[in-house]
């Protein structure tokens, strides 16, 4: 298992909010590996070699120092909220901040994940069931009700991060063979702080774990590390480093780690959060001062020259082509124009509004409710809830009636699909989409190189799960307080 740093608040609170990846300490220091790159073979845009040094031989000063605030778990009313206060900031080009979601299915609102995306947000798989070691079908799970009640295309669910951060060769293979384009799991200290790289020649970071002897050679696929922050100590915090200290500790700490990268080789700088813990809920501790931290710390960087915060999405684009941060405003990536679909298609662009019950409310929305758990979506609800054995169960309605929601098809994004008249409202070449991912078959959680979207088969698999769910809260059936100590109980088991 991957080892991350509590600090003494974390372990204080463990009682009652879990959702960090991990116990312990990460090791400060990586061993010798057997990890070599020929540069002169590895070029971008498909290879490049881990190295501290920015990609392409641009001089440190030059490029753009990018920080990336990625969520874990869930995404639910409340936790959307939260996350957006952290990137309520503006990039040097005027546009907003954007993030990446690693999404795990239990408990997830997946008319909010469409509407997340939808804003230009990153959505990524983080399982089915949040549960260690994942199997194949808690990858493909995930990815096929991601596209299949968010109406996110299969080809931009393009990063994985596993549970725990517990990856392993047999998971980075899976995903592989899954058709994603990265990970996220791996972990940089101050020795092996690269940039992105890919796993052509196998893992640079993480050598302790014994991940760097050669046994993972993938081709093409990105390992996106997660800078950790030193503390005072020396002692490196990864996610949720709001918990290891006082607020103006963990702020120094966050600032004298952010001048390494900032005024060195400047290395992508990441905030790694789970929502949970800086979300207000009855009965616990208010985290409030912690949330304003790392809001702060956040406001504090969007003042300094060549700061953008960006997705993972967004940074690997540059990774591929990088061009000197005088030139970033003109990506296209980088622009912040949302559709005019003259209309509103239940994508999240007509700012849906959230109750004070915390339920999604618009007139377009459908409400999938199986007793113990409901959910909105712009699409059709499945008959019964899904499970990991059946992710996409046969679905409430029948194609022919008046009622029923189109999928998005693989010649369109879900910005622009309109699923009650089944229409792509894009008309130009602009805007044109065309979906050439792999396609996972749910039903044996193989791969094939169709460059079709998954259908709603609700076709069986067979698999057993560990419920782990380490940091979704709001369980239908408990209240707030009991669903996070049966979090606790989970992880410290």
């Amino acid at each position: 298992m991957k080892l991350l740093s509590l600090g003494a608040a974390a372990l204080s609170m463990l009682c009652l909010v879990v959702a960090q990846d991990g116990t312990g300490s990460i090791p400060t220091t990586t061993t010798a590996s057997s990890y070599s790159c020929d540069p002169t073979t590895c070029k971008l845009p498909t290879c490049l070699c881990a190295s501290q040094s920015p990609p392409n031989g641009l001089a440190a000063k030059d490029v753009p120092q990018f920080v990336t605030i990625t969520f874990d778990d869930s995404v639910q009313p409340s936790l959307l909220a939260t996350a957006n206060q952290l990137l309520d900031v503006k990039n040097p080009n005027g546009c907003g901040a954007k993030g990446s979601w690693y999404v795990s299915m239990e408990y997830t609102d997946f008319s909010l994940v469409q509407q997340w995306y939808a804003n230009g947000n990153e959505v990524a798989d983080h399982t089915f069931s949040h549960v260690g070691s994942p199997s194949s079908q808690e990858i493909a799970a995930a990815k096929a009700m991601l596209h299949e009640y968010a109406g996110i295309p299969q080809g931009k669910i393009k990063g994985f991060r596993a549970p725990f951060l517990n990856y392993t060769a047999g998971t980075l293979s899976e995903i592989s063979q899954q058709g994603f384009q990265y990970d996220s799991s791996a972990t940089a200290v101050v020795d092996d702080c690269y940039w992105p790289y890919t796993l052509d020649n196998g893992m640079a970071n993480d050598c302790w774990t014994g991940i760097c002897d050669g046994a993972v050679k993938l081709p093409g696929i990105w390992e996106i590390p997660m800078y950790a922050v030193n503390d005072n100590a020396s002692v490196p915090q990864l996610m949720d480093n709001y918990l290891a200290g006082s607020v103006s500790d963990v702020t120094e700490w966050s600032n004298t780690n952010f001048d390494r990268h900032y005024n060195g080789n400047r290395q992508p700088f990441g905030i790694y959060v789970h929502p949970t813990h800086l979300t207000n809920y009855p009965g616990l501790p208010d985290p409030s001062s912690l949330r304003q931290g790392v809001i702060s710390f956040i406001q504090s960087l969007a003042g300094k020259p060549d700061v953008w915060f960006v997705s993972n999405d967004q940074l690997l684009q540059w990774m591929q082509n990088p061009v000197p941060a005088s030139e970033l405003a003109n990506q296209s990536y980088m622009k912040c124009e949302l559709p005019n679909t003259g209309k509103e298609i239940c994508n999240g662009l007509e700012k849906i509004a959230i109750s004070d019950v915390g339920l999604v409310s618009s007139s377009l929305l459908n409400t999938c409710n199986f007793n113990v758990a409901s959910w909105g979506t712009c699409f059709n609800c499945p008959s019964v809830a899904p499970t990991l054995a059946t992710p996409l169960p046969p679905l409430s309605v029948q194609s022919t009636d008046p009622s029923y929601r189109h999928p998005v098809p693989d010649n369109c994004d879900s910005i622009w699909w309109d699923p009650v008249a089944g229409q792509c409202l894009c008309t130009t070449a602009s805007c044109a989409y065309k979906d050439v991912s792999v396609t996972v078959n749910t039903t044996t959680a193989g791969t094939t190189n169709s460059s079709k979207t998954a259908t709603s088969s609700g076709a069986a698999q067979s698999a057993a799960t560990t419920h782990e769910n380490a940091g979704a809260v709001l369980l239908p059936t408990l209240s707030i307080g009991a669903a996070l100590m049966a979090g606790a109980a989970a992880v410290l088991m």
